[in-house]
């Protein structure tokens, strides 16, 4: 074996951090061209953690602390030598699979002078840089006013005002009057928040219209002004709105300002739900229409027979969804059952209620989960309602876009290769498939998909994986390695995960433990794609 070869060898075994074999790989061609003649294997102990920042008086002065907390470990400061000398001994590794920086504030500064306010948010922007440049990888900042405080508190503004960082690319919901607290009270010139900020990809307002704002119904043209920051910028603007008469008028309000500058906004529910079908009953008001069209993420549930008259009403004028979640139960058959109503008079029902197709392009992700207690024994012991899941499964796929890219399936008693057939012919471009705790699934329904690219299984196992997939992410397998006499200690085998997938193409293997026990692997093909294999973990 050359000393060349050595090198890269010794380097794989010695290195602690996937960031530098990256950027290794990306900065010298020769590594990278050689890497792909190695596996590499690595075990680690994902740091996930929320960061809470706490200001108190003590002796007359103010003190900044953080406290960092990580499930099943106590509150660590982060102004404490010990917590500092913690997060240096955890290797590199165990920080580079969070893409999200999560920090509550429980400061309530509103009374404070502007001054001490300036010097927190400064401190606390400073910590904030240090989580964002320690993972890695994370892009997404989510700050948030613990329960109890004020949603029109502007404290945090002044602490992202204050972050200086490249690496931003996603700024979490920050409530509506905040920042109209914060436009009212600054000029945000000079107090601009997206200033140090230029990778800054989207920018999200939670629309909330609280009691106490009653009387300032419409918005401030300083509040405009921010808005045109915004889009002169080109962050993308992300509104997620409550469900009730004043955030939705708040809420068009913003989307008309939009439309009249010809500007694109995202739009979501608080929930991610829209009970489309009460609305279409009751007869849907103008003002819930006009939302409705916006929407870019919508969740159907589907509580009764009659729901699926509304399926075409609620999803063709919708030609701005990029994300469909359909939930459904048993239950829907309950009156069929009792009107006695012959299959194939429902099966005339199903066709002309499915006699439709969903032509929006920029629908990319659907869900289908089953929300229900009661689970078919068998499967292939087809009884009446049997065969109604099989119609409304067949039905749902045949309207699907072939713009779709992401299909999760939740939950489903069974899946079979009839549903994929149909799947596959509707939905070609499909190039990630997730499955989270169904009870059946067939042995070779992906071989369909020739653009799969990446598969994650939550609790599912046995499914053979195409050689054409790049990363395959096993999580939550405890209960099937414990069932199958496998020892914690022979639970990191590679060999038995490439016999359930039927192929041992993967180059590189990630074990994340928890609780000092593989929860998650990890096999991907090229280490470059690690980002997108962390990504997944999100779905």
């Amino acid at each position: 074996m050359s000393s060349k070869n050595l090198n890269i060898i010794n380097y794989i075994e010695t290195t602690d951090s996937i960031c530098n074999i990256i950027e290794k790989a990306t900065s010298n061609k020769d590594f990278y061209n050689e890497l792909k003649n190695y596996q590499i294997t690595k075990c680690f102990e994902p740091l996930n953690a929320i960061y809470k920042i706490v200001i108190y008086n003590e002796s007359h002065y103010d003190t900044t602390e953080c406290e960092l907390l990580i499930p099943g470990c106590e509150n660590n400061n982060l102004n404490d030598k010990p917590t500092i000398r913690m997060l240096y001994k955890r290797r590199d590794i165990d920080f580079e699979s969070q893409t999200n920086i999560i920090v509550e504030n429980t400061a309530d500064l509103r009374m404070e002078n502007e001054s001490k306010k300036l010097y927190h948010a400064a401190k606390h922007a400073q910590i904030i840089k240090y989580l964002l440049n320690k993972f890695y990888f994370a892009s997404k900042l989510t700050i948030f006013n613990r329960d109890g405080l004020e949603k029109t508190d502007d404290f945090i503004l002044l602490v992202i005002e204050k972050i200086i960082s490249n690496k931003l690319e996603y700024l979490s919901p920050i409530y509506l009057h905040s920042i109209i607290t914060f436009t009212s009270k600054y000029d945000i010139t000079e107090h601009d928040i997206f200033f140090g900020k230029p990778n800054l990809k989207v920018f999200t307002i939670h629309v909330s219209a609280q009691k106490i704002f009653e009387d300032k119904y419409l918005l401030i043209d300083k509040f405009w002004k921010f808005i045109d920051i915004i889009f002169n910028k080109k962050i993308q603007l992300k509104l997620i709105f409550e469900p009730d008469e004043r955030s939705i008028f708040l809420t068009l309000t913003i989307l008309n300002y939009s439309k009249k500058r010809n500007i694109n906004v995202l739009v979501y529910n608080e929930n991610d739900e829209f009970n489309f079908f009460t609305l279409i009953k009751k007869g849907i008001g103008r003002k819930d229409y006009e939302l409705i069209e916006h929407l870019s993420s919508v969740t159907l549930l589907i509580n009764t027979f009659a729901d699926f008259l509304s399926i075409e009403s609620a999803l063709i004028g919708m030609d701005n969804l990029e994300s469909l979640k359909i939930n459904f139960n048993r239950i829907i058959y309950s009156n069929i059952y009792k009107e006695n109503i012959k299959f194939d008079d429902i099966r005339k029902i199903y066709h002309k209620i499915f006699n439709f197709k969903i032509f929006n392009k920029k629908l990319r992700s659907v869900t289908l989960e089953y929300q229900d207690n009661y689970y078919p024994p068998n499967f292939e012991t087809f009884n009446f309602s049997d065969k109604l899941y099989d119609m409304f499964i067949v039905s749902l796929f045949s309207i699907l876009p072939n713009s779709i890219t992401i299909m999760k399936f939740k939950n489903l008693p069974y899946l079979k290769e009839e549903y994929f057939e149909y799947l596959h012919k509707t939905t070609p471009n499909l190039d990630t498939i997730v499955f989270k705790h169904c009870r059946y699934l067939p042995d070779e329904p992906l071989l369909l998909f020739k653009n799969l690219r990446n598969v994650f299984f939550v609790n599912n196992l046995g499914v053979t994986v195409p050689s054409w997939v790049e990363i395959v992410i096993y999580q939550d397998f405890n209960d099937y390695m414990y069932r199958n006499f496998f020892w914690p200690y022979l639970k990191k085998n590679n060999k038995e995960f490439y016999r359930l997938m039927k192929n041992c193409t993967f180059k590189h293997t990630f074990w994340m433990d928890k609780n000092c026990n593989a929860d998650t692997v990890i096999f991907m093909k090229d280490i470059l794609k690690w980002k997108r294999a962390i990504n997944l973990l999100n779905l």
